[in-house]
């Protein structure tokens, strides 16, 4: 006699949801999230940004947009659930920073306003401080210092490996390398 058993995939302790039942006034850090990713099961190396929008109760929506339109946050009708659209009309890389500028928006500034509309990021040499905080919060969430410098080190400075490594645009990995200060290889 041959028994059949159930497939039963292991449960995961319970992380709490920050998109729901935390005040508008609480912001997050780049530490937290990537904290709270780990604990979660979601891949921080390179971050699964569509995975951790879904711990956060964020809803992610591709669709097509106008050019210089990345992405959008916005409070839904309900006034309780966030969605981030992003432009399926991107490259998936830029999609990528997208979707963490928007995290950035959420995190740090959901207490200031309920829609973020963000157009070309790092192109249009915005000076709004705002937009400024989530691209450089954005830049930190995919491309964490330790682990950026050590894929520096790792690829011998090539732009494009480093790119490719973290999924992100060339011209992000130029800017993360000039925050931190670094030199050669291309970098500056």
């Amino acid at each position: 006699m041959a028994f059949i058993r159930k497939s039963v995939k292991p449960k995961l302790p319970e992380a709490p949801v920050i998109g729901e039942g935390f005040s508008a006034a609480e912001k997050f850090t780049v530490a937290q999230l990537l904290d709270l990713a780990k604990r979660t099961g979601v891949e921080t190396s390179p971050l699964d940004v569509q995975e951790l929008l879904s711990v956060l109760g964020i809803r992610l929506i591709s669709v097509p947009m106008k050019d210089d339109v990345s992405g959008i946050l916005s409070l839904a009708d309900n006034g309780k659930e966030w969605v981030v659209k992003v432009n399926a009309l991107h490259h998936p890389n830029r999609q990528r920073f997208t979707i963490a500028h928007e995290i950035a928006h959420f995190s740090r500034h959901r207490s200031q306003q309920v829609q973020f509309e963000d157009l070309n990021f790092f192109r249009n040499g915005d000076s709004n401080p705002m937009e400024v905080e989530a691209n450089r919060f954005a830049s930190e969430l995919l491309m964490p210092e330790q682990i950026f410098r050590d894929k520096v080190r790792v690829f011998s400075g090539s732009i494009e490996a480093i790119a490719q490594y973290f999924k992100v645009s060339t011209l992000a990995v130029r800017v993360r390398a000039k925050i931190l200060g670094m030199k050669g290889h291309g970098l500056e």
